[in-house]
């Protein structure tokens, strides 16, 4: 689910998305989100966009991110800035975008 959990506003209802969705899936299965969080530099564009466009986008916090995950085995490093979720080189400088694998067990 790369970008599109933002488009879920009422929390309550995305974890609901999530939990059919991995719910319809064979253990063994992995589940993948990938969405923008909340920063300074994201705050503005989130308001420009929720003025603009429909649907509205919602940024989450990396640990509301984190809470999709229930019930997985979250897949290591874990929950962080997407450039830094197994890099092939040095640590690269974060971004406001963070991800994480889960497995079903």
């Amino acid at each position: 689910m790369s970008g599109l959990l933002g488009h879920v506003t009422d929390g309550s209802e995305a974890r609901s998305i999530v939990d059919h969705f991995v719910g319809a899936l064979p253990s063994g299965s992995y589940l993948t989100v990938l969405d923008g969080t909340r920063s300074e530099r994201h705050t503005e564009a989130e308001r420009i966009w929720n003025e603009s466009a429909k649907p509205p986008y919602l940024l989450r916090s990396p640990d509301e991110i984190a809470r999709f995950f229930t019930g997985l085995d979250l897949v290591e490093p874990g929950v962080v800035s997407a450039p830094r979720w197994r890099p092939a080189t040095d640590p690269p400088d974060e971004l406001d975008v963070y991800c994480g694998i889960g497995r079903k067990p």
